[in-house]
């Protein structure tokens, strides 16, 4: 890996001229650091051009967006990835994340962190070869919070919600971590729901359509889910980056009896409820109250908040509803139900 190269001294520059030796100049800052390594890859469906001197980045990088397409066509997202030999051997520590209007710094230490322009759609990370040689670490905490972070910025609107869909019908699965919205997609998905995502969705800007992209490749679940579906039994429990909870991932592309989809258009905003419930029901959901808990996600500069305020008031247009259940059958008929009748 090249490294960076002190300023020169009048004297090595005139010994060099005199020589007729070629005269490389000291690059400290690393302002001319070679990335020759190009590659362009789709997640949620963006263009991203990745360059960088390291070919476990692009590995990484194809790994973590495998699967998916172009389906937007959309001024790249840019990311510059250099990495360096130091004498480290140890994975770094979670990087601290600081956002201010159209920029955010990722910093781990002094030689792992990412600068983000939102603004200009563009990104430079610096890593030691300690940081890329922890794959999980490499994906979660730069590659993936990079990109995201530029998405939610300038192309997308995100809600936390599961999405699937049943003919056509696309519901999104709201509520707080625990609420149950990857058990019940899933379940969904196994009783012959299209499968979009199970925890992250992605509404598109510019749009009155509902357009949610998602990432139906995986689902992650609690260790507890193991009692709800045999197939988990056996699989390993892991902290996603050594810092994330512990969690069941399940891949779903060998899964062929799950329908897939990285798309669907939304018709209704379902906030799920399963904690003291007295009966099995589906009602009406405070406007309010889901405006704000979508509201809270946006860290986006005034202009694209603006716009993505919009899009969340587009999307509960129609009035969002909360599903009490003690089952899954109950919970997976009724929204049948909903998705078929609209009620």
């Amino acid at each position: 890996m090249n490294d960076y190269a002190p300023m020169l001294s009048l004297e090595q520059i005139r010994s060099a001229c005199a020589r007729s030796e070629p005269v490389n100049l000291g690059d400290p800052a690393l302002a001319r650091f070679e990335m020759p390594l190009r590659e362009t890859f789709y997640p949620l469906g963006f263009p991203l051009q990745i360059e960088t001197n390291c070919e476990e980045i692009l590995r990484s990088a194809a790994a973590t967006w495998q699967g998916f397409v172009k389906l937007f066509d959309t001024p790249p997202i840019r990311l510059r990835i250099g990495v360096r030999n130091t004498n480290s051997i140890e994975c770094p520590p979670a990087p601290t994340a600081r956002i201010q209007q159209h920029m955010a710094a990722y910093v781990a230490d002094a030689d792992n962190y990412a600068i983000v322009d939102f603004s200009q759609r563009f990104a430079v990370i610096w890593l030691t070869e300690a940081a890329v040689a922890h794959r999980g670490y490499l994906r979660h905490f730069f590659l993936e919070s990079s990109v995201l972070a530029i998405l939610v910025t300038s192309y997308t609107t995100p809600i936390h919600a599961a999405c699937i869909e049943r003919e056509g019908c696309g519901i999104l699965l709201c509520g707080d971590s625990g609420a149950g919205k990857s058990s019940l997609s899933y379940a969904c998905a196994r009783a012959g729901w299209t499968f979009v995502t199970d925890d992250a969705s992605y509404l598109v800007n510019n749009r009155q359509d509902c357009l949610v992209v998602g990432n139906c490749n995986q689902a992650r679940f609690r260790p507890s889910a193991i009692e709800l579906f045999s197939e988990l039994s056996g699989k390993e429990v892991i902290r996603r980056a050594q810092v994330g909870k512990p969690s069941i991932e399940l891949d779903f592309q060998p899964l062929r009896s799950v329908s897939l989809s990285f798309t669907s258009h939304v018709n209704h905003v379902v906030f799920l409820n399963r904690q003291r419930v007295s009966r099995n029901e589906l009602v009406e959901f405070p406007t309010e109250v889901a405006r704000f808990s979508m509201l809270q996600y946006l860290f986006s500069a005034p202009a694209v908040r603006k716009l993505q305020i919009a899009m969340i008031d587009n999307l509960l247009g129609a009035g969002p509803l909360e599903l009490r259940y003690h089952s899954f059958e109950w919970a997976i008929d009724r929204l049948e139900r909903l998705a078929d009748r609209g009620h």
